[in-house]
């Protein structure tokens, strides 16, 4: 049972990064019925964001669904998907971050709904957790609470047979939030990746995502793993 005493079954959107797997901690400690979902989606760094979410999923002795979405996004390549260098000089193209998809987390909640509905009884309720950090909705309009409001509902439309919730547990975090956060859940970094650039798995260190989750466990005064020496 979880901890409001509700038989609810979680998933949890698992990228492996740092903020989906506080949220898989999270789902973990607030359910006894957890699965994870991973989007590859044609991304760069796919086979490390994979290797990580199998990994975290396998250490919590839990299920994850693989979702190749790869054909549906190759229609419109941009963001981290493209075959491109990132740098700390290359942040922004076109008035967004360089990081943008377009519509990603739409395309991914809903089938994600779908994906948990498929594996869950009818009748139970379902909670899909959904990485979403304040500084993410600085610069993506999917991953602000608004947005995040208007896809439950839309999800709920669509279906008779579960009540769908979608949890943002750090929506209102910081990026060094969510470390102390994950630090107090006992996340293991070193099955985290933030880096946009594919070199073997090894981070760049200096494109977007490197330089925040720099800074980030600079401000926490935690040791990283992964950036260690970069």
């Amino acid at each position: 049972m979880t901890q409001d005493g509700s038989n609810a079954k979680a998933f949890v959107l698992l990228s492996g990064g740092i903020d989906s797997a506080v949220c898989l901690q999270t789902a973990l400690d607030r359910h006894d019925d957890v699965e994870a979902i991973h989007f590859d989606y044609g991304q760069q760094t796919e086979a490390i964001e994979r290797s990580n979410a199998e990994e975290q999923a396998s250490r919590a002795g839990i299920p994850v669904h693989i979702s190749d979405y790869r054909t549906v996004f190759g229609d419109f390549a941009e963001g981290t998907i493209e075959d491109k260098s990132y740098d700390s000089d290359t942040t922004e193209r076109e008035g967004h971050s360089v990081g943008y998809v377009p519509q990603r987390n739409l395309h991914l909640l809903t089938t994600a709904a779908a994906t948990a509905e498929h594996n869950t009884e009818t009748g139970r309720e379902i909670v899909l957790y959904h990485g979403a950090q304040q500084g993410d909705g600085e610069e993506y309009p999917d991953c602000r609470p608004e947005f995040v409001q208007a896809a439950t509902e839309a999800i709920n439309r669509s279906t008779d047979q579960h009540e769908i919730d979608i949890e943002t547990p750090i929506i209102d975090h910081t990026k060094a939030d969510v470390l102390r956060l994950g630090e107090e859940l006992g996340v293991n970094w070193e099955l985290t990746f933030s880096c946009y650039n594919d070199e073997d798995g090894t981070p760049c260190g200096d494109c977007p995502a490197c330089l925040e989750r720099k800074e980030a466990f600079a401000e926490v005064d935690v040791a990283d793993p992964v950036l260690r020496d970069r």
